[in-house]
């Protein structure tokens, strides 16, 4: 691999870490939960760790109170999303 390949790998793994994107953009909530969960399946913002969108999407951590709105999921449930309206 040549270096310019190389720093091509090394700023698409940049522009693709969800914690710098945070740090990039700290109003955004979504930008803020991806961070977060990235944190907790071993990110930094020096080192993603392989796999961890999928990681994420199956996140067991039910006591989480980002969980239901963790990104990277495979389907989304409507479950508990919306509510019925009912008539008063």
């Amino acid at each position: 691999m040549s270096a310019s390949n190389v720093d091509s790998i090394a700023l698409a793994l940049i522009e693709n870490n969800p914690i710098r994107q945070f740090v990039a953009n700290p109003n955004s909530r979504v930008a803020a939960i991806k961070a977060k969960c990235a944190e907790c399946m071993g990110c930094t913002p020096d080192h993603m760790e392989r796999g961890f969108r999928a990681s994420i999407s199956s996140c067991s951590s039910y006591s989480c109170p980002l969980h239901r709105f963790r990104p990277y999921q495979r389907e989304k449930s409507l479950k508990g999303q919306k509510t019925a309206v009912q008539n008063l």
